[in-house]
């Protein structure tokens, strides 16, 4: 009986994988693609794109309690259903409104995954292999990402070529120039977009087949049960203010709030600026975005040796503070001549992986900043300013910094300047105490 269940349990894991690549798959094309589409088709979503991924982590948090309702088969059905109504409203309907609900919508689906990712391995996985399952489902999961930020830049160019009768390498030079493009080629590369993504709809539709194949019983979700569930509102609400007066957590959560912001000025436009502000064409943009990503993972191995030799505080704000250069030298990409490409690629790379060679590190301080009673009063409390500030970090790039094109220049030295004051918010005010990470506290990569 007990071999039966733990075959059970490891298929769900497996189909929970196939699931959650899926579901990157369609991030993959969501945060590179479909951003670069919304520029010609609804400015107004594009440019304050973030704000929706502020409003898609507050309604994830909603309908993950779900789980404990209906299990994790039906809430998971929420991601690819979603997802497949937002992009096929986006196909085929053209209006302001449509734009602003499927991509909440869709933002809703890819956001619902990962929010559930913690508690469902935790459920079909014990003591022993939790972490390792947790490591594997993400890494297989964000390769497909990275896959497909690739691809997306890709078969968008090479249905323009088709569409169009062109040889592929002349369509992929004329995608370094879409402001440029005639009218003829500009809808036949709106329609190369649209095919893109009907590709990434039939995905979304296939991603239903491993959750139905899910196994799943009763007893899976009905012990799930929040760390506060039986707290009352008074209770949670004393906690979190407690938290609000130890300088120590509050300091971090002004680092955290900063980096926030200004992440929300320019990481989800990087193929925008480099294809509209730096005439990239799409295959070499999404080619050098998707390269960027993969220096998350190689960074990310190194950082147990990083905090090793240097401390948590000197690693994750020194890293913050090395990152700003690279910024800056994609901003300025332009006046690089013919070494551009090479020179931004480089850029881009080095800066997202020094920007994520804290990131384990992120996940464990704010742990040790308050005592063991606090710590879920301070991850809520990180979690809710969080999506707030990406809310405003959209408003601000809608009506202010993405008013003209060379907003997204802009947005590069605007984050550059809010990072040298997180970085060194964090630097000053936790350096001393806490940069060798506490006995109790554990690196996970």
């Amino acid at each position: 009986m007990e071999q039966v269940n733990q075959k059970r349990l490891l298929w769900n894991l497996i189909m929970f994988t196939i699931s959650f690549t899926c579901s990157n798959f369609i991030s993959g094309v969501i945060y590179d693609s479909y951003v670069n589409y919304l520029q010609d088709v609804s400015i107004q979503v594009a440019t304050s794109f973030w704000s929706y991924y502020g409003y898609a982590t507050f309604i994830s948090a909603f309908l993950v309690l779900l789980v404990n309702k209906i299990g994790f088969k039906y809430t998971l059905l929420l991601c690819p259903l979603s997802c497949i109504l937002a992009i096929f409203m986006v196909l085929y309907i053209k209006n302001e409104f449509v734009y602003s609900l499927a991509t909440l919508c869709v933002l809703v689906g890819l956001q619902l995954h990962y929010v559930i990712l913690a508690s469902f391995t935790a459920t079909y996985t014990n003591a022993e292999n939790k972490t390792a399952w947790y490591s594997k489902i993400y890494y297989i999961g964000y390769t497909g990402w990275l896959i497909t930020t690739f691809l997306g830049g890709l078969v968008t160019v090479f249905r323009f070529a088709q569409r169009s009768q062109l040889p592929f390498n002349e369509a992929r030079l004329l995608t370094g120039d879409v402001a440029g493009l005639t009218t003829e080629l500009k809808e036949f590369y709106m329609y190369a977009n649209k095919d893109v993504l009907l590709y990434t709809g039939i995905i979304a539709i296939l991603s239903l087949i491993p959750v139905f194949l899910l196994k799943e019983e009763k007893k899976d979700y009905t012990q799930i049960e929040s760390e506060t569930e039986h707290e009352s509102l008074k209770h949670k609400i004393q906690s979190i203010f407690k938290t609000l007066t130890n300088k120590y957590a509050l300091s971090y959560l002004v680092y955290w709030c900063l980096i926030s912001l200004g992440m929300g000025f320019f990481t989800p436009y990087l193929t925008v600026f480099l294809n509209r502000n730096l005439n990239i064409d799409r295959v070499t943009a999404s080619f050098l975005v998707s390269f960027s990503y993969l220096a998350l993972v190689l960074f990310m191995t190194q950082t147990p040796r990083a905090v090793k030799r240097f401390g948590q505080i000197i690693t994750l704000g020194g890293a913050g503070l090395l990152s700003i250069p690279f910024m800056i030298t994609i901003a300025m990409g332009d006046s690089f001549g013919v070494y551009m490409i090479p020179v931004v690629g480089a850029a881009l790379f080095l800066r997202s992986g020094f920007m994520n060679l804290g990131f384990p590190i992120d996940s464990s301080l704010p742990m040790e900043l308050v005592p063991a009673n606090l710590r879920p009063a301070y991850s809520s409390l990180i979690f809710v300013t969080s999506g707030l500030i990406s809310i405003l970090a959209g408003i601000i790039t809608e009506k202010y910094i993405f008013t003209t094109l060379e907003g997204y220049r802009y947005a590069y030295f605007y984050a550059s300047a809010i990072y040298v004051v997180a970085s060194l918010t964090l630097l000053i005010t936790l350096y001393k105490k806490f940069n060798i990470p506490s006995d109790d506290t554990e690196l996970e990569v």
